[in-house]
């Protein structure tokens, strides 16, 4: 690393005043300093700052490359970001997710690059801390029940809910609504479908989800934290 020069790892850490600037690509740097292009997304939820390190069209999240948990590595489309195929290496990964700034992950759908914002609402959403599920480059093989700091899934919300999180070899980490219902604090929504799946897996989907509603809908996971000006 050049001695001097700041040398950002996250979209958190590439602010430095109180200026916040629009979304786009930025440079980040990884643990070898090297540099790569990235999303930061700094509108959609005041108070935070978010690294995009994977996005996934329906088809991409349910073919056998991308059923997998963060803990395999697995890039695509690095170098040109996109938002139908596209996951950072696992390296990268941990780089961004290692950074003292990063305090949190989260998913969402069908994120509008083109629109100011970014996404208009929360609606089938969710943000984790890293405090509460410390497993996001790990493979569980098992359902933890985690307090998630919101969730919202087909307009069912609700905040500092327990709820079951899954990853594996053979699947991204994601939420099983029917293993949610019974097990930790038994959020529930209406009329799932058998088995849904909420972000990521999708053996079974409901085209009332908005990351499963067609072809083309897609699911972003991202790392962030909040933004402190000093």
């Amino acid at each position: 690393e050049l001695i001097g020069i700041h040398l950002p790892k996250t979209c958190v850490s590439i602010l430095k005043t109180d200026q916040i600037p629009q979304n786009g690509y930025f440079t980040l740097f990884d643990s070898t300093s090297k540099p790569y292009l990235a999303y930061c997304d700094f509108q959609s939820d005041p108070g935070f700052a978010w690294t995009l390190v994977e996005s996934l069209s329906v088809p991409n999240a349910r073919i056998s490359t991308f059923r997998k948990s963060f803990y395999y590595n697995v890039p695509s489309s690095e170098c040109t970001p996109n938002w139908s195929r596209y996951r950072l290496s696992k390296a990268r990964m941990t780089s961004v997710k290692n950074s003292p700034s990063s305090t949190h992950f989260r998913a969402t759908c069908n994120f509008n690059s083109q629109d100011k914002k970014g996404l208009q609402n929360h609606r089938d959403y969710l943000r984790v801390s890293f405090c509460a599920y410390d497993f996001f480059l790990s493979a569980r093989n098992v359902h933890t029940c985690t307090t998630v700091d919101y969730i919202n899934i087909r307009g069912h919300s609700c905040s500092k809910c327990s709820v079951p999180l899954y990853s594996s070899n053979g699947y991204h980490l994601f939420i099983h609504l029917p293993q949610a219902k019974a097990d930790c604090g038994r959020y529930t929504v209406p009329n799932m479908t058998s088995t849904e799946d909420g972000f990521g897996h999708y053996h079974k989907i409901n085209t009332q989800f908005s990351c499963t509603a067609n072809s083309t809908a897609t699911t972003n996971w991202w790392i962030g934290g909040a933004i402190f000006f000093k």
